[in-house]
């Protein structure tokens, strides 16, 4: 059931209906009968997946924190007949039979995700390796595994909660349905955001009291939402394929425009789906946590980074990223290689280590292919780059007698950040790695001038689509600086109801009329559900 489709549509309606028509300590209960019937229209064989992973995290969380407390009451029980010596033994102890309960949990739930998103990626290398190792023509078959829809994120945002649970940053929750409405929301399942459970189990079991202004204000947000999926990225979509698969006749910039497309197309597509969960989501009177900060304006890529897809960045500095840096291993080698390598790499390690293998990590997230862990590894460098860059652009500055506050500086800064990125996104749309290096190259092929009439016929765009294209990205980037300000939707809900539904009016008006659907029309996936 895509977020784009009428039916989806008339299911939120309904569940809107029966959810404010009962009492509030039932809502979560429609929202639970509701999100499973989201998920079964995928396919009753993928909710197995799901099943599992609820079951398993919930019984797991339970017999974690169960040792934690029989840890807490034997402790107090023993604090007079126990040594130091004893009581640190004794959680010394209990820690390592927690931590192979945790461990059991992630192997067996991120054991299934890698299994199911890298099966055949291992088989394509196996089989490979004979080839050319033995001239073996007899291939293991692929399973052509089907990814179960969000898999990714539910899994990421379970196993989140578990951690939590084992370093005692919230309390398990007893009662499985509860739990299996956090697993199974349905706004947020199929994209994210991946939310955590101390804030997001809050919204989700409170109840609301119908609010006519929040269901005018995230029937708002689902609008702009679906302005940036429809107006701007599935219609910039057609040029970017065509593009792609014609770039051996048309370079130049033709693929210029490609990579300035595709960022466009797929910030539209992912913040838009992102802007529809979150705005249903406000219909039911329960807050999401943010995806997107106008990651267009950023300065540099660590800025980007914390911008864009906001809580997949959290979940990985905050489960990856920061144990790793204290890790005893970790700060032992970087002592050693201080005392007998450089003491400045021996300083970096804990920084550089961590984060190599974050980006690692980020970019199989995103990919089974090699493609995917060179641009995680693309993104790691140039974070690297400009870390060990700084002190020289601070001393340029100043020699430049430049100000941080100064506008050319900030929109050097922000343009060198864009195109760094749209560059780097090249990789999304290549078939390989080396095919991705061969676009950029070709993208500053100009020998072959340029003709508009290509763009309106060959690639797909027409003159009159890329006009409204043109003007909803003028639209987009005027939000975009209103919003520096603060949510427009909160200034609007101050503003007189009429002046509230003319803006509804206008993007309404503008999905509809402007939208890229009707006769012969093929809906786009969301970019981000193959993830």
């Amino acid at each position: 059931m895509s977020f784009i489709s009428l039916r989806f549509a008339g299911f939120v309606i309904i569940a809107l209906l029966v959810y404010y028509a009962l009492p509030k300590r039932w809502q979560w209960c429609v929202l639970l009968a509701a999100s499973y019937y989201f998920y079964l229209c995928t396919g009753i064989k993928r909710v197995l997946f799901l099943l599992f992973t609820t079951i398993t995290t919930w019984g797991f969380a339970l017999l974690i924190e169960k040792r934690l407390l029989l840890q807490k009451d034997y402790l107090k029980e023993h604090k007079d007949s126990l040594s130091k010596d004893e009581r640190k033994a004794y959680k010394a102890l209990e820690k390592k039979k927690q931590r192979w309960l945790l461990f059991l949990c992630l192997f067996l739930n991120f054991g299934i995700l890698i299994f199911l998103k890298y099966a055949d990626f291992c088989i394509a290398y196996w089989n490979l390796f004979r080839l050319r190792a033995f001239g073996d023509m007899e291939f293991v078959p692929f399973l052509n595994l089907l990814l179960p829809l969000g898999i990714s994120f539910y899994t990421f945002q379970s196993m989140g909660y578990l951690i939590d649970i084992y370093y005692g940053r919230c309390s398990a929750e007893r009662n499985i349905f509860r739990f299996a409405l956090y697993v199974s929301y349905f706004p947020q399942i199929i994209q994210g955001p991946i939310s955590r459970f101390k804030e997001l189990s809050a919204e989700l079991y409170r109840g609301a009291d119908f609010d006519p202004l929040k269901i005018r204000s995230g029937f708002m947000r689902i609008l702009w939402g679906l302005f940036k999926k429809l107006v701007i990225a599935d219609r910039l979509a057609g040029y970017v394929e065509n593009s792609i698969a014609l770039r051996g006749t048309y370079q130049g910039v033709y693929l210029l425009l490609t990579i300035f497309f595709y960022s466009m197309q797929i910030y539209g597509d992912f913040s838009g789906g992102i802007d529809v969960a979150l705005g249903v989501s406000e219909m039911f009177g329960i807050r999401v946590a943010e995806n997107f900060e106008r990651p267009f304006f950023s300065k540099n890529i660590a800025e980007y980074w914390r911008r864009w897809h906001i809580t997949l960045g959290t979940w990985f500095k905050d489960y990856i990223f920061y144990p790793l840096t204290v890790s005893k291993s970790l700060l032992r080698f970087s002592k050693w290689v201080r005392t007998h390598i450089s003491e400045g790499l021996g300083k970096r390690i804990p920084l550089y280590l961590p984060m190599i293998a974050v980006w690692v990590a980020t970019g199989m997230w995103h990919g089974s292919e090699s493609r995917f862990v060179v641009w995680g590894l693309l993104n790691c460098f140039f974070l690297i780059l400009g870390t060990e860059l700084e002190p020289v652009s601070l001393a340029l500055t100043r020699r430049l007698k430049l100000t941080e506050r100064s506008f050319g500086l900030k929109l050097f800064r922000v343009l060198r950040t864009f195109c760094l990125m749209a560059f780097l996104r090249v990789f999304d749309i290549s078939e390989s790695v080396p095919a991705a290096f061969q676009t950029i190259r070709d993208a500053f092929c100009f020998s072959g001038g340029f003709d508009w009439n290509i763009v309106f016929t060959e690639l797909g765009l027409p003159e009159e689509e890329l006009r409204v294209a043109v003007i909803a990205l003028l639209v987009l980037l005027c939000v975009s600086l209103l919003q520096q300000k603060g949510s427009i939707r909160e200034r609007l809900s101050e503003k007189p109801a009429y002046l509230q539904w003319i803006v509804l009016g206008v993007l309404f008006t503008g999905v509809v009329v402007f939208g890229t659907y009707g006769m012969g029309y093929d809906a786009k996936a969301f970019i981000y559900l193959q993830f």
